[in-house]
C-alpha cells in the first residue's frame, strides 16, 4: 500500500474509533479535518470499506431505513491496525503534512507517552522546515532581485506557519497532562 492509501486507511480507522459512520459521514469528517479542498471520493471510500471489511478491520451494516447506506464500525482487529499505523513513522513525501494532521487528530486514542512522542516528532518536523526555509531565504537575500523579493514573501509565510505550528505543539505538550482531568 502506498502512502496515499495508508493515509486514507488511517483516517477511516481513526474516525471509526469515535463511532460507526457511513461513507458520507467519513467524507464530511475528512473535509472538516484536512480542509475544504480535501475531499476523499466515494470511489476511494467504498472500495477501501470493502478491503477493510475483508481484512476483518471493520464491519459493514446496512442501515434499516436506507438499503444503499452502510454503516462502518471498527473491530478489535481494526483497533490493532489503527494502533500499528499510528506507530509507523511518517515518511518525507508530498503527504507528510496531511499524515501529521490525521495522526494529531487521532492521537487521543493513544497512551499519553505516545502522544508526547508524536508531538515531539511534529516539533522536529517544524524545526526542519524552519531551518531549511531560513537557509533558503538567506541564499535568496545574497542576490537581491524582484523575483527573489516575491519568493521571499512566500518563504516568510512558510516560516511563520512552521513557527506557529511548533509553538502550538509545544503548548500542547505542556498542557497534555491536563487531559486526565476531563476523564475523571
Amino acid at each position: 500500500m502506498g502512502v496515499f492509501g495508508m493515509m486514507n486507511e488511517l483516517f477511516i480507522l481513526s474516525a471509526l474509533m469515535a463511532q460507526p459512520q457511513s461513507g458520507y459521514q467519513l467524507r464530511q469528517s475528512m473535509t472538516a479535518a484536512l480542509g475544504h479542498h480535501r475531499k476523499i471520493s466515494f470511489g476511494v471510500i467504498y472500495p477501501l470499506f470493502e478491503r477493510l471489511a475483508q481484512g476483518g478491520f471493520i464491519t459493514l451494516v446496512q442501515v434499516d431505513d436506507d438499503k444503499k447506506t452502510k454503516l462502518a464500525a471498527i473491530t478489535p482487529a481494526g483497533v490493532a491496525r489503527f494502533k500499528a499505523l499510528m506507530a509507523e513513522p511518517i515518511p518525507d513525501c508530498a503527504h507528510t503534512a496531511d499524515l501529521y494532521q490525521i495522526k494529531l487528530i487521532a492521537m487521543q486514542y493513544l497512551p499519553v507517552t505516545q502522544q508526547q512522542a508524536l508531538l515531539k516528532a511534529y516539533i522536529t518536523e517544524q524545526d526542519t522546515t524552519i531551518l531549511h526555509t531560513q537557509q533558503f531565504m538567506d541564499r535568496l537575500q545574497q542576490s537581491p532581485s524582484t523575483d527573489h523579493w516575491y519568493v521571499l514573501q512566500k518563504q516568510r509565510l512558510r516560516l511563520k506557519q512552521a513557527q506557529v505550528a511548533k509553538k502550538w505543539a509545544q503548548d500542547f505538550q505542556r498542557n497534555l497532562k491536563e487531559v486526565d482531568r476531563f476523564d475523571n
